[in-house]
């Protein structure tokens, strides 16, 4: 209705009402009695809507209300210039025309980031058909979906590029170093932020369904884990489909491959291989459960997992409590089962 009010006062009260004009789009400002063009320019400079109007040739503008003054554009100026998301095209287009032209596009930089906006064009025609000037308004949008899923790109890009840089100064530093401890931490550190990297790797495609498919992601993960894991071990994934929130992903991946990864290393006596099972599905109340079931030796004598101080449990306690999850471990000389119940996604 801005808009609209601003064109027909606009024509109106410079150039008079065209022969033949919609009344109808005009009764409103009739109704208020604008009819002095000075009146006009009052009433715009106060409305939240940036408008302006170029007179002539080129982009130069004759007017300017305070809030397009606010974005830089004064009278005086090229308003193409001081306003990017106007194009100089749209205003050469309604010239020729005669008609009004529309473009969304983004504006100015500020401290914000950048601004979008819905930018109209809406030419004034004088009782001869010519165009007199062009009224240009600017309604600042929400940026679009596909805007916005450019810049989630950009920033998934960002952080896979700074975790794959961190991985290789790990890597080098394991390379560098002379002492088997110091090598095989920096080793387990390179191995963790892998399994980040590749976890986030795997969240690009849910950025706007905002949910992961588990069963998947998790018989991924498990291959990969088995490709590495110290020992001939298989890893045997049965998984129902079960959606959890795309930020759980990392947590969830990190305490599969640290449950996976102990089981690996502790289970098994040195040199024999066995089968690790990973189980993921849904429990009572529609909680859910994922369980990392060996048939090895057990868990040493009055070890908790609950208060165990090994790096790799501290490890899982820390994110099976950031997703709000519990964790408990069954254990006998025939194998030991390691379960997490999250709470419903």
């Amino acid at each position: 209705m801005a808009h609209i009010m601003a064109v027909t006062a606009y024509r109106n009260a410079e150039f008079g009402a065209d022969p033949g004009a919609d009344r109808t789009a005009g009764a409103d400002v009739a109704a208020v009695g604008i009819d002095d063009p000075a009146m006009l320019r009052s009433l715009l400079d106060q409305t939240p809507t940036p408008t302006a109007l170029v007179e002539g040739e080129g982009d130069r503008c004759a007017f300017a209300n305070a809030a397009f003054r606010a974005l830089g554009a004064v009278a005086g100026t090229n308003l193409t210039e001081r306003f990017p998301a106007l194009s100089l095209s749209m205003l050469i287009e309604a010239r020729r025309t005669g008609q009004p032209q529309r473009n969304r596009a983004a504006g100015d930089r500020n401290t914000d980031g950048e601004r979008f906006w819905d930018v109209r064009v809406t030419p004034l025609l004088g009782v001869n058909g010519v165009v007199r000037a062009l009224i240009v308004t600017a309604e600042e949008t929400p940026e679009s979906v596909a805007e916005h899923d450019r810049r989630l790109r950009d920033v998934s890009h960002r952080l896979k590029n700074t975790l794959q840089l961190v991985s290789s100064l790990l890597t080098l530093q394991t390379l560098s170093s002379k002492d088997p401890e110091v090598r095989r931490a920096l080793q387990s550190a390179g191995g963790r932020v892998g399994i980040v990297t590749q976890a986030h790797q795997r969240t690009h495609g849910a950025l706007r369904a905002g949910t992961v498919d588990m069963s998947v992601h998790l018989r991924e993960l498990c291959q990969e884990l088995e490709a590495t894991l110290p020992g001939a071990h298989r890893v045997k994934v049965t998984a129902e489909t079960t959606e959890m929130p795309m930020e759980s992903v990392i947590p969830f991946s990190l305490i599969v491959s640290e449950l996976v990864g102990n089981a690996a290393r502790h289970a098994f006596p040195a040199g024999v291989p066995g089968d690790i099972d990973v189980r993921l599905g849904r429990g009572d109340g529609g909680r859910i459960h994922l369980e990392v079931v060996d048939r090895g030796i057990g868990l040493p004598q009055g070890l908790d997992v609950a208060r165990a101080s090994t790096l790799g449990l501290k490890v899982v306690r820390a994110f099976v409590g950031q997703l709000r999850g519990r964790l408990t471990a069954d254990s006998s000389p025939y194998g030991t089962r390691v379960s997490v119940d999250f709470p419903p996604a």
